[in-house]
């Protein structure tokens, strides 16, 4: 054991004398202390770099998929279809407010109406049970292409909110019905309104084909056909009325959708002498009693 000793003495001193005595250490840019940190962080960059290099290699690319963006609808009190282009204008074209739309008090109202023989036009605000809430009539100048027209309607109701239904009329110097446009909003008794858009409320719900405007009607059978958009289930009723107010003639059409309905049938008519008339196409309201929509146009019967 003691042999052993010395030998490992003995030799510790012949590497200490083979030392060079002006030899020093390699100077680095990092303290002593430094280095194994230098070290790691070397070696830590290098790895991610494989890692990175090998995963751009080995990864395949994935086509980019768009993600579906789900849009709940807001249930609308009727259909919005998007007419097509051979759709008129309405009479009556509410601008604002919008089906369906939050509006607090005053109700403000900006409407187009196309008068023809009218000359005023009323509107009337009612609840969710029928009662009149608001009304105001305006006279129009005379016969117009479109008059623009904006008016506030001050309200109460009792409660938070509840369903409104505005009705806009156009009336002639004998208070008869020419048209009728109607919207449902949600009243609110405290907020700010919110309106939207105006939808198909701006378009006539009906187009008629080849009879236009004015036409002059003869063999004593009115034909009729077109397409028209319902605004609830009721029947629709197309009626032949003299301008003396004596009805000439109607038929009653079911609908069996919200949607778009093509529609073809006739009227008979009696009459001795070329006459001038009205004919109407109008639907019932599901709450009020009278007409959700009325569309009537002149036209002359002869014999």
């Amino acid at each position: 054991m003691l042999r052993k000793i010395l030998l490992i003495v003995s030799l510790s001193g012949l590497l200490a004398g083979c030392a060079l005595p002006d030899s020093k250490p390699a100077p680095t840019p990092y303290p002593a202390d430094y280095l194994p940190t230098v070290i790691y962080l070397t070696a830590e960059s290098i790895n991610a770099t494989i890692l990175t290099q090998t995963a751009a290699v080995t990864t395949p690319t994935e086509t980019p998929t768009e993600t579906p963006i789900l849009d709940t609808p807001t249930p609308l009190p009727t259909a919005t279809i998007t007419p097509a282009p051979d759709i008129p204008l309405a009479a009556i074209q509410i601008k604002s407010p919008g089906p369906a739309s939050k509006v607090a008090s005053p109700l403000e109202v900006r409407i187009v109406a196309v008068s023809g023989k009218s000359d005023k036009v009323e509107l009337a605000l009612f609840g969710e049970d029928g009662r009149l809430i608001g009304r105001t009539v305006r006279a129009l100048p005379g016969p117009s292409s479109g008059i623009y027209l904006f008016v506030k309607i001050p309200f109460e109701i009792r409660a938070a909110a509840e369903v409104g239904i505005l009705q806009i009329s156009l009336k002639d110097q004998q208070g008869r019905l020419q048209s009728l446009n109607t919207v449902r909003v949600l009243l609110v008794s405290t907020g700010d309104s919110q309106t939207n858009p105006p939808g198909n409320n701006i378009y006539e719900r009906v187009t008629l084909l080849g009879l236009p405007a004015r036409s002059t009607v003869s063999g004593g059978v009115l034909k009729i056909e077109g397409q028209f958009l319902p605004f609830n289930d009721r029947q629709v009723v197309v009626e032949l009325v003299s301008n003396d107010g004596k009805s000439l003639g109607l038929r009653v059409l079911n609908f069996s959708s919200l949607g778009p309905q093509d529609f073809n049938t006739t009227i008979s008519y009696k009459v001795s002498a070329p006459t001038q008339a009205r004919l109407f196409i109008r639907q019932p309201d599901n709450v009020l009693d009278g007409p959700v929509y009325v569309y009537s146009q002149e036209l002359t019967l002869d014999p």
